[in-house]
């Protein structure tokens, strides 16, 4: 613009008056409607005010009337993609580029618009062309965070990729990449970068902070949790947040007796501190207990942390915080049914939940089922290779998709070969890392007519899904081998062979028995070959979980060691070094008291799955532990065609090897005392052409225990036909 309207616009600019300096821009172009300079400068006034659809009528007009105005391509460029309009950037933005090639800004918008239409290697051209110029750097770290924004996370991770490449020393760069991965749910990659970027930046609390999130939503256990939790809490001396974190860290790694005393210490500072409360009388410091009278003392302080959680008013923060914490795992392992126990726990649970969510979520109403195809929901956080799927994952894929419209809901983190096959049978299949809320209304959205809560007590977010009313039958089952106590689950699915006679006063729930072993179990990988004890012992191994093996086992071990001097016995209770120390600490007394050598003891911490197999293949005679039997570990022995003395329980979790057994026709290894588990092991032990005949006859029979369909189909036909449990009332 020449005429003398110019010096007024630009005056009007410096003292603020966008108003003025629009009308002074409207009145020029109507004097010069074709001044592509007036329409460039009459867009930008627009866009500045929000007007962004008249703003790029004004931009189209000025590269209308003239081509070769780099400044309104690249106005036109920026403000398609502030609209989230990359397709219909692509070409302004490659104008501009052609108009100043040697411009470092042409080539950096072209790569950014080229990356949001996922042309990555022509994007990277533009990039690398300009990487060596100062800032560029910089400003693409602002294009993950654009990415991220716009929930385009092929674009994050492409920029946050090629940063690191970059600017490997740089923690931005590799911050840049955890959340970038972290966005898309790719933990592994997340974590392994933020590891990176806390290494280049020690004192930076909001990488620490990240890292820690990551882990978490990963559910990665172990050493390293802890150590971030550690710096976390050097970064912030005296957080109280930061030493609950530090506490559920030490959980999750097993180190139980290290949580009790960190939440213990907490306690002492801060007495009301309820979280602290929660943990601590939910968690014993070694899982299998120093001695009866611990066990014992925990069941009582488990009560009366009960009693204060059902009339204590948790502020709504505090009780989010406890939900997310731990769930009452440590009461399936004591001893009977506790079924009044389980009841409370629900109800807390239940109460917790409508102080954390303000009463938001109420009970779905109860209504008939009447769809011809049942809509079915199955909830788990362990649908990948796991006992819980080895138990379950047959019976559930084999639902027929003409009778049932299958609905997965995956709370878990892990995906492998057997997470794929959930996918691929389900009809619709979600997963991931959410919070609580987010399942709660995806199970409500589904509008299903039976929900399956697979395995109730291994989860907390499952935990808090049960204690509602999601659908107008739910049901638990056997894969987690203990009653719910919740008024919301209306049927325990259990195993016909397995429950005894007076089984159904074990449940909240109404009990269904399924036929035979209640699974439907895949024939293993072929059995290894077994070798024979080295020096002429007899190995004799045990193979059950540390919170399994109660100080009850100690007098049996030491008696079956003393009564069979030439053998040796492995325990392998899937444990920490921490706990695997404080049960040989608790063993060496009644090994001391039977005048039997320790060294011919040996418990091993967590082994990978080949050493587990090996050990089972090695042993002579595998011995179950006591009212919380082997379930796959015996399925896993019987294969490996090794003989497994047992002693049923009083509950079904306790009576799952006998059961295997009896269907074997082994019923000489099913014990009827303790002082009997103790004749019949050291008999075995002391008789290798028996422990050979035995061998012989699992290798024959071992098949009837897999690839059984009955249950299979008899839970198919149980989904097809229930109804809520109040019609049957």
């Amino acid at each position: 613009m020449s005429d003398s309207l110019t010096p007024k616009i630009q005056a009007a600019l410096q003292r603020g008056d966008a108003k003025a300096a629009e009308d002074l821009c409207r009145r020029a172009l109507v004097k010069r409607p074709r001044d592509a300079g007036a329409h460039l400068l009459l867009a930008r006034l627009l866009r500045a005010r929000g007007d962004r659809s008249a703003a790029e009528v004004a931009l189209r007009q000025a590269v209308a009337f003239d081509s070769q105005l780099a400044p309104a391509w690249r106005e036109l460029a920026v403000l398609l993609l502030e609209a989230n309009r990359a397709d219909l950037a692509e070409p302004a933005s490659a104008r501009w580029r052609k108009l100043e090639p040697q411009q470092p800004q042409s080539a950096f918008l072209r790569g950014h618009v080229l990356a949001l239409l996922h042309r990555f290697s022509e994007s990277e051209q533009e990039f690398t062309g300009i990487r060596q110029i100062a800032g560029i750097a910089t400003s693409r770290l602002g294009l993950v965070a654009d990415a991220l924004a716009r929930r385009d996370l092929e674009a994050a991770r492409f920029h946050a990729e090629r940063l690191v490449d970059w600017l490997p020393q740089q923690a931005a760069a590799w911050d840049a990449l955890g959340q970038a991965a972290a966005a898309a749910q790719d933990w592994s990659t997340s974590t392994a970068a933020l590891r990176r970027a806390t290494e280049l930046a020690p004192d930076d609390l909001a990488l620490w902070q990240r890292r820690a999130t990551a882990l978490d939503a990963a559910r990665r256990g172990g050493d390293e949790p802890i150590e971030v939790r550690e710096r976390l809490l050097a970064l912030q001396p005296g957080s109280t947040a930061a030493q609950e974190q530090l506490g559920l860290a030490l959980i999750g790694a097993q180190r139980t007796a290290a949580a009790v005393d960190c939440f213990a210490r907490l306690q002492a500072r801060e007495p009301r501190n309820l979280l602290a409360h929660w943990v601590t009388f939910h968690t014993p410091a070694l899982p299998c207990f120093a001695n009866e009278d611990e066990r014992s003392t925990w069941l009582h302080r488990f009560t009366q942390g009960l009693a204060l959680f059902e009339c204590e008013d948790v502020p709504a923060e505090t009780a989010q915080r406890i939900l997310g914490s731990v769930t009452s795992f440590a009461l399936v392992y004591q001893d009977g049914a506790q079924v009044a126990l389980h009841q409370r726990h629900a109800r807390v649970v239940r109460r917790l939940l409508d102080r954390a969510t303000g009463n938001a979520y109420v009970d779905i109403a109860s209504r008939r089922i009447t769809r011809q195809r049942r809509r079915i929901g199955i909830v788990s956080s362990c649908l990948y290779q796991h006992s819980v799927t080895r138990a379950w994952g047959e019976v559930l894929l084999a639902l027929p998709r003409e009778r049932f419209e299958v609905c997965v809901f995956h709370t878990g983190a892990r995906d492998d070969a057997m997470t794929q096959r959930f996918r691929a049978r389900a009809d619709h299949y979600t997963a991931g890392i959410a919070s609580f809320s987010t399942w709660a209304t995806r199970l409500r959205e589904a509008e299903l007519d039976v929900l399956v809560f697979l395995d109730l007590g291994l989860d907390v977010v499952n935990q808090c899904l049960a204690a509602l009313r999601h659908a107008p039958v739910q049901v638990s089952t056997w894969a987690h081998p203990v009653t719910s106590g919740a008024d919301t689950i209306d049927y325990f699915v259990s195993a016909e062979d397995s429950e005894p006679a007076h089984a159904a006063t074990h449940y909240s729930e109404a009990l269904i028995r399924l036929p035979g072993l209640g699974g439907c179990f895949l024939t293993p990988e072929p059995a290894l070959p077994a070798r024979r004890s080295d020096h002429g012992l007899t190995r004799l191994a045990c193979a059950q979980n540390l919170c399994k093996l109660h100080p009850q086992h100690d007098e049996l071990f030491a008696r079956i060691l003393a009564g069979a001097p030439a053998t040796t016995l492995d325990i392998l209770p899937a444990a920490s070094p921490e706990q695997v120390a404080g049960l040989e600490l608790r063993l060496q007394h009644k090994l001391a008291e039977y005048g039997v050598d320790p060294a011919r003891l040996r418990i091993h911490t967590t082994l990978p799955s080949e050493t587990y197999r090996h050990i089972l293949a090695q042993a002579d005679l595998l011995l179950d532990s006591l009212g919380f039997s082997g379930g796959i570990t015996t399925l896993d022995t019987l294969w490996q065609e090794r003989a497994l003395l047992t002693l049923p329980g009083e509950c079904m979790r306790g009576r799952q090897s006998a059961a295997m057994l009896r269907r074997l026709g082994l019923d000489e290894l099913v014990a009827t005392s303790a002082d009997d588990y103790v004749d019949r092991a050291v008999a075995l032990a002391t008789a290798p052409e028996r422990r050979a005949e035995l061998s012989q006859t699992l290798v024959a029979r071992k098949h009837l225990l897999f690839e059984d369909r009955a249950a299979a189909n008899a839970f198919a036909d149980f989904l097809h036909t229930v109804q809520p449990r109040n019609e049957h009332d």
